[in-house]
Parts: structure tokens; C-alpha cells; sequence
């Protein structure tokens, strides 16, 4: 029998592919709320978004469209500020960052399977509930709801990370890493540009559909996760002992040394890449669709299009570094160190040059705007075979806490990003955003000499 990952017969890959579908799952009912705002909210009830037009109407831009597209309205019912805003979509990150502070404790309790598994399942009940809970009771109980929701998907990321120690030899964990984090860009894909069409359909209403679409998909997951994902490789469905001496042989398993861990400058450096990346990735995720509308004037199919088309970008060069990382360490090319700090480095150069371009962009500039936001996206996935790779291959006992730690500075970035950008859209100061937003990338690369495997 084979043992290689690239098989049908590969459980290890059916484990990726698992992980992989639960990041898109997930990734839909946390990224929907992104394009659903602009349709669930009535634009013309603020001074703050009547101003972010103005940029607009300055400069003569006609609305972009694609086609015979049918126009639709970005008018909707609900009236809350760009403040309120800002606290519902930080709200869900918050809530991702309490998670993790008890995620590797928890897992040693019940398991990854059981966490992710109770995690999906209050995301899909709280999917279901957000079109109730936003339109007849307000912000305050959006952002209780989103905290609950963010609690139940931040057991998700260490809990990846953990199975990915226990599932892949060291010369697949970067491409089995690769797999499993398509599924970001493809909830972000499917979700912009879904999202957009579903608001569009008056079947129940228009955004809600969106929700209750997700809401089924999630219930979907959850099943499948329980049939085929286990956390020991040996009491999987239809694996070989073959393969369970290859995944064996390369994991071990211990106790947390949180002293020892806390001395290392790497697990530190791991750190401030982690927030570097989310602070960037989610303040994109989150704000890129009313970037569109407000200062590039998209209509809303445009804009759901042209939303998801900086993560397809991001798909295909993942798939790229990490070919590169895993060949160039098969073949003796580069140490594991040197593939990691030239991927995770490439990440960081790019994306400043990338965003500070962007700050001269307006609706003149539509194109190079959007291809300058693609090439930030693709530059974004040399953080996969860069630091991720380190948290599931630096110390394979330790890979709970690592990325349990790691991922609580990725919380805090979460959570601070889309507010810190809901207090400067209100000023109307997008250049200031984009600049801001690499600050934390600039001050990262400096530990880059620091991060050894």
C-alpha cells in the first residue's frame, strides 16, 4: 500500500481536505457579515458615509459595472453607525481571543475533533440567529452574538495546528498547512461574491439568505467532520499500518514547558508574525467591500466579484510557496530555516511595498487599485510555509501551545484591526488606513533573523 500524501488512498490527505472544508465553512459564516453589511444598512442615514461618497461625486467617477448588470441599490433597512459597525465586526475576533486563551488547555481535556466540532456548532446556530438578532433587536445584542460566534471558531485555528502535528511527517507539513488554509480564500471567495448575489434575490428578504445558505453548509460540516477527522491517526477510518508508521515515527508527544517556551526568541518571533498577518488579512477581509463602494464606486455585483478576486490570487500562490518551501527542503536546496525566513520575508516586503502604493489610489485608479490589493492577497501567503510551517514543526510536543500562543496575538490584531479601521473610515481617511496597516508588517521583519527551526 502507499504511503504517499498525493493518494486516494491517503488519510492524511483526507484529514487536510477535512480542515480544509471546516476553514471554509467557518470562513462563511464569519466573512458573509463583510459583504452583507453593505447591503443589510440604509447609506443614507449618516453624515459619516454621506461624506465617504463625496470622494466619489469630487472626482466624476461613474459606477462601475460589469455588463448588462441588473442595478441594485445598496440601500437597506438598519441604521447603525460606523462606530457600531466597527465594535460588531471586532466583536467576533474578541471573542476568538478568549477561546484561545483556553484552547490548548481544552485540548488537552477533550481533543481537537470535540473542540472544532462544539465550535462549528455554535457558529451555525448563531448563523441562523444573526438575521433575527440584527433586525429586530440592534447592535448590542449583534456584538453579543458575534462574541459567542468568534469564541467557537477561535478554537478552530490551534486546534489545525494541532492535528497537523499529529497527522503529517516534517517534509509535508508546509504543503499539508497549504491544503488545509485554502479554505480561507475560498470562504472569502465564495462569500463575497455569493453574498453579493444572494442580497440581491427578494427569497426571504434578500442578506438573510445569505445566513440561512451558511447556516446548512454548517450543519454539513459538522456531520462530515464527525465521521472522518479522529485525533489519533491509528483509530482512523480505513488507515493502513504502513501509514500509520510513517505519520508515527514523526511525533512525539509531551508536556507543556511554558518557561522554556516563553525564553525563545522563535515562539516570540512566531508571535509578532501572526499578528502582522491577521492584522493585515482581517482588516482587508473586512473593509475591502466598502472600500469598493465608497471610494471606488463599485455596484454591488463588481464589487462582490472584485472582493473575491484578491484571494483567488491568494489560492493559486500558496499553492506555489508552498511547492517551492516543500521542494526546495526535499531536494537540499534551502535548510528549513532559510526556507522560512525567504517565504515569510517575501510576505512582508511585498505587502508594504503593496499598501503603500495602494494609499494613492482612488477611482481614477480602479485597476491599479485592484490589482495592487490581488498582489498584497498572493504576497500574504508566504506567512503559510513561513511562520505557520515553524508553529507545527519547532517542537512538535509543544505544538498546541505554540500555536495557541501565537494565536493569541493573532486574536488581539483581529480584534484590533476592524476597529482601528472603523475609526478612520469615519474621518474619511483611507490613506492613513493603508499605511497604518503595514506598520505592524514593517516592525515584524526586523525579528526575521530570530525565527530558526
Amino acid at each position: 500500500m502507499t504511503t504517499r500524501l498525493w493518494s486516494w488512498r491517503s488519510v492524511r490527505l483526507r484529514v487536510a481536505v477535512c480542515i480544509a472544508l471546516a476553514l471554509t465553512i467557518e470562513g462563511l459564516m464569519r466573512s458573509n457579515l463583510n459583504m452583507a453589511m453593505v447591503c443589510m444598512l440604509n447609506e443614507t442615514a449618516f453624515v459619516d458615509d454621506r461624506a465617504l461618497r463625496a470622494i466619489n461625486h469630487s472626482t466624476k467617477c461613474e459606477e462601475l459595472r460589469f455588463g448588462n448588470e441588473k442595478v441594485y441599490k445598496y440601500n437597506g433597512d438598519l441604521i447603525w453607525t460606523s462606530q457600531q459597525r466597527a465594535v460588531i465586526f471586532a466583536s467576533f475576533y474578541a471573542g476568538g481571543l478568549i477561546a484561545t486563551l483556553i484552547t490548548e488547555r481544552l485540548n488537552r481535556c477533550m481533543g481537537a475533533k470535540r473542540l472544532v466540532l462544539y465550535g462549528a456548532i455554535v457558529n451555525v446556530l448563531g448563523t441562523f440567529a444573526t438575521p433575527t438578532v440584527a433586525s429586530f433587536f440592534g447592535p448590542i445584542p449583534m456584538v453579543v452574538l458575534r462574541f459567542i460566534m468568534g469564541f467557537g471558531q477561535g478554537l478552530l485555528w490551534p486546534c489545525m495546528s494541532v492535528l497537523v502535528g499529529h497527522w503529517f511527517p516534517a517534509t509535508e507539513k508546509s504543503t499539508a498547512l497549504a491544503i488545509a488554509t485554502t479554505g480561507n480564500q475560498l470562504s472569502v471567495v465564495i462569500a463575497m461574491f455569493a453574498t453579493a448575489e444572494l442580497c440581491q434575490l427578494p427569497l426571504f428578504g434578500g442578506w438573510p439568505m445569505a445566513f440561512h445558505t451558511y447556516g446548512v453548509l454548517g450543519v454539513l460540516l459538522c456531520i462530515l467532520w464527525q465521521i472522518f477527522v479522529e485525533d489519533i491517526p491509528a483509530h482512523a477510518l480505513g488507515i493502513t499500518d504502513e501509514e500509520v508508521q510513517v505519520i508515527t515515527n514523526s511525533t512525539v508527544d509531551d508536556s507543556t514547558n511554558w518557561m522554556q517556551l516563553l525564553s525563545s526568541p522563535v515562539v516570540w518571533s512566531i508571535a509578532g508574525s501572526a499578528f502582522a498577518h491577521n492584522f493585515i488579512t482581517v482588516g482587508t477581509v473586512t473593509y475591502l467591500p466598502f472600500y469598493y463602494k465608497t471610494v471606488l464606486n463599485m455596484s454591488l455585483t463588481s464589487n462582490g466579484i472584485l472582493s473575491a478576486l484578491p484571494f483567488i490570487f491568494q489560492f493559486i500562490s500558496k499553492i506555489l510557496y508552498a511547492g517551492f518551501a516543500d521542494e526546495s527542503k526535499n531536494r537540499g536546496w534551502m535548510s528549513f530555516t532559510g526556507v522560512t525566513k525567504i517565504c515569510n520575508s517575501s510576505a512582508s516586503l511585498g505587502l508594504v511595498v503593496c499598501f503603500v502604493l495602494l494609499c494613492f489610489c482612488d477611482c481614477t485608479h480602479r485597476l491599479a487599485a485592484v490589482v495592487l490589493v490581488c498582489l498584497a492577497m498572493a504576497f500574504v501567503s508566504g506567512y503559510i510555509p513561513g511562520y505557520n510551517t515553524s508553529v507545527v514543526s519547532i517542537a512538535p510536543s509543544q505544538t498546541a501551545a505554540i500555536a495557541s500562543f501565537s494565536r493569541i496575538w493573532a486574536q488581539i490584531a483581529s480584534s484590533l484591526s476592524p476597529y482601528q479601521i472603523g475609526a478612520l473610515t469615519k474621518q474619511v481617511l483611507w490613506k492613513i488606513i493603508f499605511c497604518d496597516t503595514v506598520t505592524p508588517t514593517k516592525e515584524e521583519k526586523t525579528e526575521k533573523d530570530e525565527l530558526d527551526l
